[in-house]
């Protein structure tokens, strides 16, 4: 690590203990929090891309929160487009891309990491999300690998991770991150393959270390989380 980049990452480690371990720090943290849920999380980036293009206004693929009703129209009628459940996330995940749109998640930007207690879900007192069956798991796509761009092939040489030394090492950042086991396994080739017990939480995705990424979720036709809780 180079001396920029070993002063960038003391001060990021710095930041970070300030926040975990101060008052005024987890004062801050938390409105950072409150401030960034209720932005897009696909960045600034993203929108600009998509100014002067045809179709700006056409919604971006997309897809409904865990618990949300399977039935599209049943969803838009009983969400009140309220926020608890955008404000709820604690990873920054959902966001509406307009005021008529309600609650969207696009795992390619942002991952859906799949929390224990279902915080949205639980933010929302209108019936548009409902308590997941015990032990469902939401699925929202399926992750594809994009030719050519894994970190494992050679002329993508420079986005491995490193060892402490500094020496690149064989990329499985993607396996590691996939909170369902056995969904990534690597072969006999440098890269990645994906069952179709994926459930497209994006986050192998986010843990890529390639760009552009190498990973891609197909988002599925009807991205909710039909098993619910009667």
């Amino acid at each position: 690590m180079d001396r920029r980049g070993f002063f960038g990452e003391g001060l990021r480690e710095l930041a970070a203990d300030f926040l975990r371990n101060n008052a005024v720090g987890r004062v801050l943290d938390r409105q950072l929090q409150g401030l960034a849920n209720v932005l897009d999380p696909r960045g600034l980036d993203y929108l600009l891309d998509r100014q002067g293009q045809e179709d700006l206004h056409e919604p971006p693929p997309a897809a409904r929160p865990p618990g949300a009703l399977a039935d599209a129209e049943a969803f838009d009628a009983a969400c009140t487009r309220c926020g608890d459940c955008i404000e709820a996330c604690p990873y920054g995940v959902l966001y509406a891309s307009d005021e008529s749109s309600g609650p969207l998640l696009d795992p390619n930007h942002v991952a859906c990491h799949l929390c224990p207690d279902f915080p949205c879900i639980a933010a929302c007192s209108d019936g548009a999300l409902l308590p997941l069956a015990e032990g469902y798991v939401p699925r929202f796509g399926q992750a594809e690998l994009q030719p050519g761009r894994c970190a494992n092939l050679p002329f993508n040489y420079g986005f491995r991770p490193r060892d402490r030394l500094g020496r690149p090492r064989v990329c499985r950042s993607c396996r590691d991150a996939c909170p369902v086991e056995g969904v990534v396994h690597f072969g006999r080739g440098p890269e990645p393959e994906f069952s179709d017990q994926c459930t497209g939480c994006g986050q192998c995705v986010e843990a890529c270390p390639a760009l552009p990424r190498a990973i891609k979720v197909v988002l599925d036709e009807a991205s909710t989380s039909p098993q619910i809780v009667d």
